[in-house]
This record gives C-alpha cells, structure tokens and sequence, in this order.
C-alpha cells in the first residue's frame, strides 16, 4: 500500500509538472505571436506612413511647381474692374525689366556662379559639401550663426516664397524646394529666373535694371570688370552702392577683385582677361547712373481689400505663407476681375474727402472716421468702399 501512494505520489507530481510546462509553453506561444503581431502593426503603420509621406511630399512639390513657373514670368499681376477696364498694377513698385538666359553674357553667368555657386552645374540643388560645412558650423557654434551655404537655386527659393527665417525646419524646407526646382527646371532655366529675380540695388532688381542703374548700360555691354562687380554686389546691394553719401571705392575695388580671382580660380577667364580687368578695377570702374522710373502703388480702397483677401484665400487653399502667397500675386503676371465698379467707387473717393466728415473732439485729439460701402444688392457684390479717418495733423485716405 505504501509503494503504491508513493507511486501515485510520483504520477501526481509528473503530471503537474507536465501541466505547468506545458502552461509555460503556452505563455511563450502566446508571447511569441503577441511579439510577431506588433511586428506586423508596426510595419504597416510604417508602411503607411512612408506612402503618407510620399503623397504629402508630392502634393507640395507640385504644388510649389506649378507656383514658381507662374512666377518665372516675373510680371506684374493686373486687376480688372467689373466691366473689365484696367484699374491697377499690382507690383509695378519693383524696377524690373526681364532678359532671356540667351542674352545674358557669358562673363555675368560665370561671375555670379563663380563667386556665389562654384558647384551650380555639378549639384542637384544642394551642394552636399557646402551644406555639410555650414550644418556643423551650426551645431558647433549651438545655433548663434546662419547656416549659409545656400546654392544659387537655394537662394532662388528664398527669393520666390520670402521665407528667409533662420531655423531647421525652414532650411530643411529649402533644401527640398531646390532639389524640386533642379528637378524639374533646367541650369539655364534656373538662372534666368535667379538673374531676372534677385534684389540688385534700391528699388532695383534684376540684372538688367542694376546694368542700367550702375552703369547706364544694358548687359550686354558690360566689361569683364563690370560683371564682377554686378556679382559682387549679391550678398548686400545696398553696402557697395557708389552713389550712396560715403566713398565706398576701397570697399567695391576689394569685392570686385575677390570675384576677379574666383574667375580666374575656376578657369572661366584666361590671365591676360585677369590682368585687364584688375586694371581696370584700380583706374576705377566707370559708374554712371542710369534713370531708373518708378510706377506709383496707390490703389484704391476696393482694390486695396481685394489683393489682401485674394493673398489670404491663396496662402489658405495652397497652404503657403503669406509672404509666398504675396510673391506669387507680384510676380505671376495673373488677371483679377473684380467686382467693383470705376465710376462708383471715383464717386465714394471725392465724397470721403467732404470735410464735413472731419468731426472735432472735446481735447482736439480722438480720431474722428468715415466709412462707405456700395453693395449690389441683386449680387451682393461689394462694387466701391472707402474709408477716411483723421486725427491732428493728420489725413489718411484710402
């Protein structure tokens, strides 16, 4: 009998330690498929993503093409009013004046790409090495310096959308909008706009209009010399001009040689063409200030509202910001029509300045303010509005 129990005894035990490894078996089963599920869920939600990614990416890469090939046309944008006569010019206040890349001297294109893009025809957009350097000047000097190395399409892209703020998330933004220009745009095609577009000088830009404002020349009459100097200029127009109240000749003699060598560096001028142009640079560069014309900005109150609500409605249905938006709508060349009427809105205008708008004030200095606002009522169209306020010595009309 007693073997018998201890018998058992033993089965009993065998038995339970059987179920408990075969319970440990299935805890590690179950962990195992718990393990290769999350897996699975975290390839797909990856999966997901990335497609997610891509189609977002896409979406503002076409959406940024289809914007600056607008803008390639650098022309003002014209406003209509409702019976499609021209009432306004919408960034006539930039001296512009557009040349094809054709027309543009050899000796302007490789001096601006000598001194500002050495790699323009090597990169894809961005030069790795430059963009690399200026990355770890950053990280090195914890964020107290400009990234730099912008390459000429970069500096394009900065021109185009004026988003010029120094943090990552907008060079990383820039860095992609320049390989989406390299992509799409050819070399030529690309500094073509870059030339037409860039700041040159007060009021001034283009390389055409800084021709005619320096020198009072078109491009293609421009010296060695004279082309160093327009590219040297680039990095801050107004600190070289030599019409300003101070003698800057040291200081434009000094960027205009630093180009000169560049030039000679990359082989794009022989040593003869060098030496005659640093001559030339030292007997001192022939300026000669061209009339630049400015057209007047002042529109009326109705249009004035309308290029406003018409560069919000863009920024909010391309999802960019404003100042891209307002870029776009000054350098595109569209038509707007709107909705208000010449004659109307002439009538508001003189009605606005009846002095008995003028309203005097116990202390003489709260402003005092009048508002007109025709509305069709069939279309519920606004056709003229004005507002007029005043308050001591002062008079605004819009």
């Amino acid at each position: 009998m007693r073997q018998n129990k201890e018998k058992n005894l033993k089965q009993n035990k065998k038995t339970k330690g059987e179920e408990n490894s075969s319970k440990i078996k299935g805890t590690k089963n179950q962990l195992k498929s718990r393990k290769k599920l999350f897996i699975k869920l975290a390839i797909i939600i990856l999966i997901i993503a990335f497609i997610m990614g891509i189609i977002f990416l896409s979406f503002k890469a076409y959406t940024f093409n289809t914007l600056v090939r607008e803008m390639f046309n650098n022309t003002p944008s014209t406003v209509f009013d409702s019976n499609k006569n021209e009432i306004a010019q919408i960034g006539t206040e930039r001296n512009r004046e557009n040349v094809n890349f054709s027309d543009i001297p050899d000796q302007l294109v490789n001096a601006y790409v000598s001194i500002e893009d050495q790699r323009f025809y090597k990169h894809n957009g961005i030069d790795i090495r430059r963009t690399g350097a200026a990355i770890l000047s950053y990280i090195v000097k914890f964020g107290s310096t400009s990234f730099g190395g912008s390459t000429i399409t970069q500096q394009l892209v900065k021109n185009l959308t004026g988003d010029d703020a120094n943090s990552i998330f907008r060079k990383v933004k820039e860095w992609f909008y320049a390989w989406v220009l390299d992509s799409t745009f050819s070399k030529d095609e690309i500094l073509e706009a870059y030339l037409n577009i860039i700041y040159t000088g007060p009021n001034i830009y283009g390389i055409q209009e800084a021709a005619h404002y320096y020198f009072n020349k078109n491009i293609s009459d421009l010296s060695l010399a004279e082309c160093a100097y327009l590219a040297g200029i680039n990095n801050a127009p107004n600190s070289y001009n030599p019409f300003s109240d101070t003698d800057k000749t040291e200081k434009i003699n000094k960027r205009t040689k630093t180009v000169l060598d560049k030039m000679l560096e990359l082989e794009y001028i022989s040593q003869d063409e060098y030496n005659s142009a640093i001559s030339e640079v030292d007997n001192g560069l022939n300026f000669k200030k061209g009339e630049i014309t400015t057209d007047s900005s002042v529109y009326s109150y109705h249009t004035d509202a309308l290029i406003n609500e018409v560069i919000s409605d863009l920024s909010d249905k391309k999802h960019i910001s404003q100042d891209f938006a307002t870029n776009f709508f000054y350098m595109s060349g569209v038509s707007i029509y709107s909705t208000e009427n010449t004659e109307i809105q002439a009538i508001l205008e003189n009605e606005a300045e009846n002095k008995k708008y003028i309203l005097k004030s116990s202390n003489g200095e709260a402003t005092s303010q009048s508002a007109m606002v025709v509305i069709d009522h069939s279309t519920g169209y606004v056709v003229a509005c004005t507002r007029r306020f005043r308050r001591k010595n002062r008079i605004k009309m819009f």
